[in-house]
């Protein structure tokens, strides 16, 4: 008796098919603004990504114009502290050494693609061993570290363009290949960013040591393969000399007498 009174009371607690309807109907319609805001901003994905590239593009300007009024309370009170920090203004820190990092990063792409090309192509010159394919080997080697070098004063002619800081490419260029190369140039920055030309110089200082130390292998690695080159040469001619021995007249180890007898091996 007991189970089938509580059997009743739950069947009777239960709430009728009408009623479980009714809040299905009402959660529905409850869900579908939510849903129609959901298609809304999907439809709207395509076009905000349309616009990256765009925004990308503009982000170096924004940067460069909103970073001093954005720093400007934060740089007088380190000011105040530490009169020493105005000759390292922040913005040029922020923004040089962002772009610098940047330089960085590629030089070590580019390095670590260029070293990984000259170890293949060395692999088979060992195999194969002359004096022109190692001569074409670092010549090759060397163009490429220039364009390298070059790709990151591009960089920089884009930062500065894109910035805000010079607005003509070929001035930009010619200001950050003469800084980057730290022959300096008569060109000054204004004065909210004169410290970004010794940041520039201080970027081709990282990176042509780099360049250097890597030089120094691969310059020790082509006389190892001249060496090995000159000594597949001289073990070539060699054997053609042996290829043909001349026996003396009368020798007993030839088993012919008589002058002017010989024997070719």
């Amino acid at each position: 008796m007991a189970d089938t009174t509580g059997s009743g009371k739950t069947a009777q607690e239960l709430p009728p098919k009408a009623s479980l309807a009714v809040e299905l109907t009402d959660d529905v319609v409850k869900l579908a603004p939510v849903a129609e805001g959901v298609e809304t901003e999907l439809s709207r994905l395509p076009k905000a990504v349309e616009k990256v590239p765009h925004e990308l593009v503009k982000l170096p300007a924004t940067v460069v114009k909103e970073l001093p009024v954005e720093l400007g309370s934060t740089e007088a009170y380190v000011e105040a502290k530490l009169p020493m920090i105005e000759a390292l203004p922040l913005p040029d820190i922020l923004f040089g050494g962002g772009v610098l990092v940047a330089v960085v990063i590629l030089q070590a792409i580019g390095m670590r693609l260029l070293v990984g090309r000259f170890d293949k192509r060395a692999q088979r010159i060992e195999q194969r061993s002359g004096w022109w394919s190692v001569d074409l080997l670092l010549g090759f080697t060397v163009f490429r570290m220039l364009g390298l070098h070059l790709m990151s004063i591009i960089l920089w002619s884009a930062a500065l363009v894109y910035g805000g800081i010079m607005p003509v490419w070929a001035a930009a260029a010619r200001f950050a290949a003469l800084s980057y190369t730290t022959l300096g140039t008569h060109r000054v920055l204004s004065d909210e960013w004169y410290m970004l030309s010794p940041i520039i110089a201080i970027s081709g200082m990282f990176t042509f040591a780099w360049t250097a130390s890597v030089l120094v292998n691969i310059v020790g690695k082509c006389n190892e393969l001249r060496a090995l080159a000159r000594e597949a040469r001289h073990q070539r001619r060699d054997a053609r000399s042996h290829a043909t021995v001349t026996v003396p007249p009368g020798d007993p180890a030839a088993g012919v007498s008589g002058a002017g007898a010989s024997r070719t091996w």
